[in-house]
């Protein structure tokens, strides 16, 4: 933004110095954006959030599906993470079961540096049901108790984005 904002003023400069004399000088512009109206970037934390959040948002999504698509996977998980969370839903599909619903989630930092930040979490996957692809009914009952897994979370900024690089998935009843 700076130099599309030097750049105007260049122009500005070299405009005035041609105004005949006489006729005043040109008028000032108006700066397109003032420092309080620009984007600050998001903190190791926020964008950490995101990228774990974002991560899950792809694989509810793919887990309803009996192809799933894991291509967007890749922008917010790498390593050991992304291969756990292909297979757990590949294997799903493989099994001809789908999900409907969606788990809730409730993620804290932990710890935060510029380049790694830990993430614990309590998922509550009681809404999130396992059905058969073909007859579309249930594969186990509905869960009379709510259904709690702790999933701790490392995510790491390579320099351009940040990813889940590490995931742990915890038994049930584990937070």
């Amino acid at each position: 933004m700076r130099l599309r904002t030097g750049a105007v003023a260049c122009v500005m400069v070299a405009v005035a110095g041609c105004t005949p004399a006489g006729e005043g000088t040109a008028p000032t512009p108006e700066p397109s954006e003032t420092p309080e109206e620009t984007e600050a970037e998001p903190s190791p934390e926020e964008a950490a959030l995101l990228a774990y959040e974002s991560m899950w948002g792809v694989l509810v999504e793919e887990s309803r599906n009996s192809h799933p698509d894991y291509s967007e996977l890749e922008q917010y998980a790498q390593g050991d993470a992304l291969e756990l969370v292909e297979h757990g839903v590949g294997a799903e599909a493989e099994e001809g079961v789908v999900a409907q619903g969606e788990p809730v989630f409730s993620p804290d930092v932990v710890s935060a540096e510029d380049t790694r930040v830990e993430i614990e979490d309590c998922m509550d996957s009681t809404g999130w049901l396992r059905v058969d692809i073909e007859s579309g009914e249930l594969v186990e009952p509905s869960p009379e108790e709510p259904i709690f897994r702790q999933i701790d979370a490392g995510v790491s900024f390579d320099g351009l984005t940040w990813r889940v690089s590490e995931l742990r998935i915890w038994e049930i009843g584990s937070c």
